[in-house]
């Protein structure tokens, strides 16, 4: 199992903690210990963005349906706003709440399989590490999130919504990292013994977000037959920050030299910092239509055009290494006994573009009134994936088709749905994947405050948004 960002952290940990790790000109070293020391993490994920705009997702995200949709249509079939029978703003809110990731996720056999992979390479030389324990929350932003209004002038209605960003942002602190290596450096007829002892603490930073804009109308063609088609504007952000503060003392042959000390008249910091910042944009689309053949029948269609982001900036890493330490070990004929403790700054920066992938779908639905009760039936067919590319790795999700139903009890809403799909992982050319099943379920209630002003509750839409109101008003 992988976790590429943990592996970051803890890689660097390893590189800059260990010494003699690899076995060279003859000579043998091994790291004897490497301590995890304590690794705390906060999250904060906000997917409301998957739903749109309102409280009255389907059961497979943001709507395809037009029955009841209201405002909310602005951000999901546009042909719905041709039914609104009067002007609306629409306002959602998030209070704030949050829950322990620990409690629903193995994070620390994630972490464990994170450390294992680091340090692969080092295995062998008789390291033998210590698991930190994680604790990580998740918390959803809290506020006024999103929100939507739509006008009728004639025949056509116009709207505009402003969606909750999806959003991602990951802290992370390693304290107490302690590494001890000893190895024998032979030197003419001799041999040196040497011995590296390295304290770290490293701390992270990461933070990801889409913001959605959309412009839409709607228009009835004919008696129960109406279209609509909207624009958006995609603004994505990334950034990330990592820092690495090493100290240590190297015994050479009986005689200590400490790092990071400023009597030494040669550079002698060690560890490790990086940071960088990336911005794009992108515009999509969606067309949809509705027709309602009978007074409890009604047939929906929308196909949305999601764009592929390509995400501008730099990361760049500053390195302060021995100059000894390559590619993961240690080349002792370079250790120089009179500035054992001498280090290297290498500073690098990287601009390759971060691709993001938001997956296209083409999907029907089929409403039938009973009374009071509405029930919706969804298929979704879907093109690309969620996910990124950065250099030659590509992450993400491919979902394939997704089956959704929907009861509507005029105040209670029930909804869920399942969407198959493929995980993608490694290579962008020959990553690779399993198929998954991705689980959604949503409750809502509708409260009548007043004559034109409606609260929906949205109690759960799992995976993860929870909570959130929206007021509607009619004007």
């Amino acid at each position: 199992m992988k976790a590429r960002g943990g592996a970051v952290i803890l890689t660097a940990a390893v590189v800059a903690a260990m010494s003699v790790s690899a076995v060279a000109g003859g000579d043998s070293g091994a790291l004897e210990y490497l301590e995890g020391g304590s690794l705390s993490s906060d999250a904060r994920i906000s997917v409301g963005f998957l739903y749109g705009a309102g409280g009255r997702p389907d059961g497979l995200g943001s709507r395809v349906s037009t029955v009841r949709a209201g405002v909310a249509s602005v951000s999901g079939n546009p042909a719905g706003l041709a039914f609104l029978s009067a002007n609306g703003l629409l306002l959602d809110v998030l209070p704030p709440i949050g829950a322990s990731v620990s409690e629903m996720i193995r994070l620390e056999d994630a972490a464990a399989s994170a450390i294992d992979d680091a340090v692969e390479d080092v295995a062998a030389h008789g390291l033998d590490p210590i698991y930190p324990v994680l604790d990580a929350n998740v918390g959803q932003q809290a506020g006024v999130i999103s929100g939507a209004v739509a006008f009728r002038v004639g025949r056509v209605v116009t709207g505009a919504a402003i969606e909750e960003p999806l959003s991602i942002g990951l802290d992370l602190v390693e304290t107490g990292i302690e590494a001890f290596a000893a190895a024998v450096k032979s030197e003419g007829d001799g041999e040196i013994p040497i011995e590296l002892r390295c304290f770290a603490d490293a701390a992270a930073q990461a933070s990801f977000e889409i913001e959605k804009v959309t412009l839409a109308a709607g228009s009835e063609v004919a008696r129960g037959v109406a279209v609509g088609a909207s624009v958006s504007r995609y603004h994505a952000s990334a950034t990330a920050s990592a820092v690495l503060r090493a100290d240590g003392i190297v015994d050479y042959g009986g005689q200590e030299h400490a790092f990071n000390d400023p009597d030494d008249p040669w550079h002698n910091e060690l560890g490790l910092s990086g940071w960088g910042a990336y911005r794009g944009d992108a515009i999509g689309w969606s067309a949809g239509g509705s027709w309602r053949p009978r007074d409890w029948l009604t047939v929906d269609a929308l196909y949305v055009g999601a764009p592929r982001l390509s995400l501008e900036g730099s990361y760049t890493t500053v390195e302060n290494m021995i100059p000894a330490a390559s590619d993961g070990g240690l080349e002792l004929a370079d250790i120089s006994a009179s500035q054992p403790t001498a280090t290297e700054r290498t500073e690098t920066t990287e601009r390759d573009p971060l691709i993001l992938h938001l997956p296209s779908y083409a999907g029907a639905a089929v409403s039938i009134r009973t009374g009071r009760v509405v029930t919706t039936l969804e298929y979704r067919r879907y093109s690309g994936r969620l996910g990124f590319d950065l250099k030659d790795e590509s992450e993400g999700i491919e979902p394939s088709d997704g089956l959704g139903l929907e009861a509507d009890f005029g105040g209670l809403r029930v909804g869920g749905g399942v969407i198959r799909g493929t995980l993608r992982s490694g290579s962008a050319k020959d990553g690779s994947g399993g198929d998954i099943l991705i689980p959604l379920a949503n409750l809502a209630y509708q409260f009548q405050l007043s004559e034109s002003m409606t609260m929906d509750l949205l109690v759960v839409a799992v995976p993860l948004q929870v909570l959130r109101l929206s007021f509607a008003h009619e004007f």
